[in-house]
């Protein structure tokens, strides 16, 4: 049975995550952060008789799916994911391997979720928190990108982008050169006063291979844990895994994401 969170059985949610929420990060950011007061958030349970076997979240159109002792009900699932035809999916590799054959329409992404509590790349020094009027800017610059916004287009990115940063649910630190043209991006998509998900990082294509997204990212990071957070990230790419760990980020474990073809 699927039922849909509510005020009555969020304690139960909770209490089903406990310590495991580097599993589930955004579903528990948002829960904790929103609670059921966003319209553009959601939350469902799965149970198998009287005991949760998995958590369903929806924030605009990506899906992520959770469950602690990997007993989810499959078939049950696939026939509530699908009805609803969000445009990514994502969850810990070993929870969607058993479901990779059910989304032909969708490329799959299959990489890592890292965690940072100590820094071991300095910060670059013209890097700076941007503030609400650059959203615009910096959303152009998201949809050149496939991973990062492409599949979200400017609309919606630009709309993700002004909530989390008038909620405080996010930052975005960019640097510059000297024509005021973005050199790199990096940013929070999630933020919790205990922890943070950074992602977003993109330098600008005339810029690239010339090491300006290890500092940016490292800037960032330097503000967070300046603030008592412990930051995480996910990556796949091989420059991304060897940037994350120049900066720091130890991995935990394989993430899967599942993105439909538009």
């Amino acid at each position: 049975m699927i039922m849909e969170c509510n005020e009555d059985n969020i304690d139960q949610v909770f209490n089903y995550i406990g310590d495991d929420y580097e599993k589930c990060l955004y579903l528990y950011i948002d829960l904790r952060k929103y609670g059921l007061t966003n319209e553009n958030f959601s939350v469902w349970i799965q149970c198998d008789g009287n005991e949760i076997c998995g958590l369903i979240s929806q924030y605009h159109n990506g899906i992520q799916i959770y469950s602690k002792n990997h007993d989810l009900i499959y078939e049950e699932l696939l026939d509530f994911i699908k009805e609803r035809n969000p445009t990514v999916i994502s969850g810990m590799g070993d929870i969607l391997l058993p479901i990779r054959d059910e989304f032909p329409d969708y490329s799959e992404t299959l990489g890592f979720v890292a965690k940072l509590t100590e820094l071991e790349y300095p910060p670059a020094s013209n890097a700076y928190s941007a503030p609400m009027n650059e959203m615009d800017e910096i959303a152009k610059l998201l949809v050149q990108e496939d991973n990062l916004g492409k599949h979200t287009g400017y609309d919606l990115l630009y709309q993700q982008l002004c909530e989390r940063k008038k909620d405080n649910f996010g930052r975005n630190v960019i640097s510059r050169d000297e024509n005021n043209d973005i050199i790199c991006h990096a940013a929070t998509y999630a933020e919790l006063p205990e922890l943070a998900v950074v992602s977003g990082v993109m330098t600008s294509f005339k810029y690239r291979g010339k090491g300006f997204s290890k500092g940016t990212l490292a800037a960032l990071c330097d503000q967070l844990l300046s603030e008592g957070k412990v930051v995480f990230s996910y990556f796949h790419i091989p420059p991304a895994i060897k940037m994350h760990q120049g900066v720091g980020f130890k991995e935990i474990g394989q993430w899967m994401k599942f993105k439909k073809e538009i």
